[in-house]
Order: structure tokens, then C-alpha cells, then sequence
């Protein structure tokens, strides 16, 4: 491998004994030579001399392994289809790929920062703890995806289809979702803080352990989701659907919910400290459970003599003196406690 000058000789000097020697024992290829592409050097001329061995035959598979990642990424910048393409690992950062085939494509651990994948198809694909930060995916096709821990940091997911994915501990901070389909979506234990779900529909959406801090959920659909144990710290839920959402141990301090409809949820344990319940509905909402009750609406006098620890729904308190507030005002003071 070395001349009389003890330098390395290049492989394309080497002689045949020698080509085999080192494809036989690819630990001994020098270090400053790629083992990889020195290998494929030596099988290629091995080749062309019609000399296969069982030892280039498995480098021969791993060659074409390594390779077929190359294919499908021409491909896909040639063509903008690689349904099916074999796309883990790859750069494809800041790339202009609107309108793309990906549907089934692996993409698993691909970075696509900056990724312009605005109308792309990308349903089925594994896109597991890939990086999408800054991406653009307006109303991509990304319904029964593989995202687990996807980075979605500040992406543009405006009007995407996204029924149905894994988003599990995915990063959505400060992700645009608006008007995006999120239907019985896995989005357990991801971070929504300040994401704009504007008009989304997360009916029957899995969100148990996330954080929504400082969410915009206005007329949002989240109809049957389930939020237990989720961080809704001054959440904006203006008008949304929450009807028989599962709303247990829910923090929602702060949060506005003003115009929301929470029939039949189960607000069991939530946190309701400094909440915005002004003309919300909260008929046959389950769970909530006060010494000193206060409710929403009131169409008689209150009498004195009653105490009631069960609310099927909630309005404003009745106050003593003559500067009583206004029906139908703002907020709830007060943690709830726990169902016993």
C-alpha cells in the first residue's frame, strides 16, 4: 500500500493481489482513505476484470444500500415523486419541493429545515423525529404519518391534513395550525406552547400530557378529545367545541373560554383559576364540585338558606351590596377540587 517513500499509494495503483487483500480485510484500508468509497473503487475494478468474490459480493449489497439512498433523492429532485423512497437521514434542507409524491416515503431523522413542502403528499410516510423547524407544509397530505418526535418548531401547517398521526412528543412551538384537520390525532405529550389551532379540528384528537400554554385554540373543533392533564395556561379557547371533552386535572389558569361550549364535559380536578367563562355553556359539564357554588345563568332570587355542592353548570356569584356586577361577566377565582 506504500511506495519506496513510505507514502500511500492510491488505490488505482494497486495490483490485483492487493485489491483482494484489502476488500478480504477492509480494516487494514488506511485511515485517510474512505472505507466506504474505497471499497466500491476496488469492487468496481474487480468488476470490470470479472473477478467476484464472496467478500465483494457483500460489499457489493452494502454498495447498493448506500446508493439507492442517492437514487430516490435525484429522483425526488428531478421528478418530485418518490412514493416509497428510501429518504432516511437525508439533507434536504431549504429545498423547493411544493406539490411533491412522498406518500410512504421513509423520512425518518431527514432534515428538512426550512423545507418548502406547501401541497406536498406525504400520507403514510415515517417522518419519526425528523427536522421540519421553519418548514412550509400549507395543506400538505400528512394524514397517518409517523411523526414522533418530529421537530415542527415555528413550521407553517396552515390547512394540512394531519387525521390520524403520530405526533407523539412532537416540538409544535409556535407551529401555525390553523384551520388544520388534527382528527383523532396522537399528540401525547407534545408542545403546543404558543401554536395557533385557530379553526382546527381535533375532534377525538389524543393531547393527554401536552403542553398548550398560551395556545390559540379559537373555534376550534375539540369535540371527544381528550386533555387530561394538559397545560392550557392562558390558552385562548374562545368559542371553541369542547363538548364531552375529557378535561380532567386540565390546567386552564388564565385561560379564555368565553363563548366556549363545555356540554357534558368532564372538568373533574381542573384548575380553573382566573378563567374568562363569559357566555360559555356549561350544561351537564361533569366534575365540578364547590363549597360556595357560582353560576353562569340565574333566573330566580337566590335563597340564603341554600348550599348546593354539586354544579351541573356554573354562572356568576350574587353579590350583597348594591355595586353587584353585571350577569353574564367575566371569570372564576379558584382551583376545583377533585372529584372524591
Amino acid at each position: 500500500m506504500t511506495n519506496g517513500k513510505n507514502q500511500i499509494k492510491p488505490p488505482e495503483e494497486l495490483n490485483q493481489a492487493e485489491k483482494e487483500k484489502f476488500l478480504s480485510k477492509p480494516e487494514l484500508i488506511p485511515g485517510n482513505f474512505s472505507p466506504c468509497k474505497f471499497t466500491i473503487f476496488l469492487l468496481t475494478e474487480l468488476a470490470n476484470q470479472g473477478l467476484p468474490t464472496p467478500k465483494t459480493q457483500q460489499f457489493a449489497i452494502e454498495e447498493k444500500n448506500m446508493s439507492g439512498n442517492s437514487v430516490h433523492i435525484k429522483r425526488l429532485l428531478e421528478t418530485k415523486q418518490c412514493q416509497g423512497g428510501h429518504l432516511s437521514d437525508a439533507n434536504l434542507s431549504r429545498l423547493k419541493l411544493s406539490g411533491a409524491n412522498l406518500t410512504g416515503a421513509n423520512l425518518s431523522f431527514a432534515n428538512l429545515n426550512g423545507t418548502d413542502l406547501s401541497g406536498a403528499n406525504l400520507s403514510g410516510a415515517d417522518m419519526s423525529f425528523a427536522n421540519l423547524v421553519s418548514a412550509n407544509l400549507a395543506n400538505a397530505d400528512l394524514s397517518g404519518v409517523d411523526s414522533k418526535g418530529i421537530n415542527f418548531f415555528d413550521a407553517n401547517l396552515s390547512g394540512a391534513e394531519l387525521s390520524g398521526a403520530d405526533l407523539g412528543f412532537a416540538n409544535l412551538v409556535n407551529a401555525n395550525l390553523v384551520n388544520t384537520n388534527l382528527s383523532g390525532a396522537d399528540l401525547v405529550g407534545a408542545n403546543l406552547v404558543g401554536a395557533n389551532l385557530s379553526g382546527a379540528n381535533l375532534s377525538g384528537a389524543d393531547l393527554g400530557g401536552a403542553n398548550l400554554g398560551s395556545v390559540k385554540l379559537v373555534g376550534a373543533n375539540l369535540l371527544n378529545a381528550d386533555l387530561r392533564d394538559v397545560r392550557l395556561v392562558g390558552g385562548d379557547l374562545t368559542d371553541a367545541d369542547l363538548r364531552d371533552a375529557d378535561l380532567r386535572d386540565v390546567n386552564l389558569l388564565n385561560a379564555n373560554l368565553s363563548g366556549a361550549n363545555l356540554n357534558g364535559a368532564n372538568l373533574s380536578g381542573a384548575n380553573l383559576s382566573g378563567v374568562n367563562l363569559s357566555g360559555t355553556n356549561m350544561e351537564n359539564a361533569i366534575g365540578l364540585y364547590m363549597d360556595n357554588p357560582i353560576e353562569l345563568r340565574r333566573t330566580e332570587p337566590r335563597k340564603s338558606s341554600v348550599t348546593q355542592s354539586v354544579l351541573s353548570y356554573m354562572s356568576l356569584p350574587q353579590a350583597s351590596g348594591p355595586s353587584s356586577a353585571p350577569q353574564n361577566s367575566t371569570s372564576l377565582n379558584g382551583t376545583l377540587p377533585r372529584l372524591g
